[in-house]
This record gives structure tokens, C-alpha cells and sequence, in this order.
């Protein structure tokens, strides 16, 4: 087994554990598996390992529902969606003025909303990891939504905004990741 399948699996039990007990149990599971190399059974300590991993994944996620964390991820999401709505609306109305063509003020509309996005998507990935991943679905959702229901909207309007919309959540998460590892 790899270190960096055995990477992989420590990375999917901490984001289902509560903090104070990740360390521990990952190191529990580390040390079975060393005392299971040391005697003998290598071929089947990749199977092990990742039988518990698997056994492990729905008592996890259960005990997280029930401790409420992903309350505070719903809540970062759409309160970033929320948020995101009334910036592209204030920018929409200090710009209006500058443009009279309805095909450019559609463009600045869909900037607009990218721009928001990214800005929403990278205070919510700053507060909560996995807000800004639920925030660009909500934006894919809505999106999907608005096509299949509306026909105001051009149609290279609604499709730019279903790539656009998800992409710069997603950036702007990244961002607030890549200075988080680059400030501390």
C-alpha cells in the first residue's frame, strides 16, 4: 500500500471526524496496520485497511449529522448565494447607467454574477472547506433550474452562467486555499 493511498485515507476520516478524535483514531488504525505487516499477512493488509476505512464511513457520517456541522455549512452556502445575488445586483446598478445595448448589459450581468460568485465563494471556502463546494452546486442547481423553466434569458446567457457560475465559486475557493497555505 502506498503512502499515498494510505494519505488519501487519513484525508477522507479526518474531513468525518471531529477534530479532537482524527488524530487519534488515525493513529490507531496506523498502528494495526504496522503490527499487521510485522506479522506476516502483507497481501491482505490493503484490504484490511481499507474494509475499516469503508466499515468507518457511515458511523462517521451519522455522528456528524447528529453533532449539527453541516448546519453551519448550509448556512455559510446560502447565505453566500444570498449574498452573491445582492452584490451582482448593486454592481448592476452602478454600471446600468454606462451601458444602453441589452446584449452588453447581459454580459456585464453575467460578469457580474462571476465576479460576486468568486467573492462569495472565496469567504465561504474561508469559513467553511466544504461551504464553497455546496455554493457552486447551488449555483449549478439554480442555474439548471432557471433552464428549464425560464426563457427570458438567451440561451448563451443561461449556458455560459451553468460553466461560468460553478468555475468561479470553485476559483474563488481555491484562492482562499492557496493563501491559507501560503500565509501560514
Amino acid at each position: 500500500m502506498s503512502p499515498s493511498t494510505i494519505a488519501l485515507s487519513q484525508r477522507i476520516l479526518a474531513r468525518l471526524m471531529p477534530p479532537a478524535h482524527a488524530e487519534a483514531l488515525l493513529g490507531d488504525l496506523l498502528e494495526e496496520r504496522r503490527l499487521r505487516l510485522q506479522s506476516g499477512f502483507q497481501v491482505s493488509v490493503a484490504g484490511w485497511y481499507w474494509r475499516q476505512l469503508a466499515s468507518s464511513v457511515p458511523a462517521l457520517l451519522w455522528a456528524s449529522v447528529r453533532r449539527g456541522a453541516w448546519r453551519i455549512t448550509v448556512v455559510t452556502a446560502v447565505a453566500s448565494y444570498i449574498a452573491a445575488g445582492g452584490i451582482r445586483l448593486v454592481l448592476l446598478y452602478a454600471l446600468s447607467p454606462m451601458t444602453t445595448s441589452k446584449s452588453v448589459r447581459e454580459v456585464v450581468a453575467l460578469l457580474t454574477f462571476a465576479a460576486a460568485l468568486a467573492a462569495c465563494g472565496y469567504v465561504a471556502a474561508s469559513i467553511r472547506l466544504g461551504a464553497a463546494r455546496l455554493l457552486a452546486f447551488l449555483v449549478f442547481a439554480a442555474t439548471c433550474a432557471m433552464l428549464a423553466t425560464s426563457t427570458r434569458a438567451p440561451l448563451w446567457y443561461e449556458g455560459s452562467l451553468l460553466v461560468l457560475g460553478p468555475v468561479a465559486t470553485i476559483a474563488g475557493a481555491t484562492l482562499s486555499g492557496w493563501l491559507r497555505r501560503v500565509w501560514l
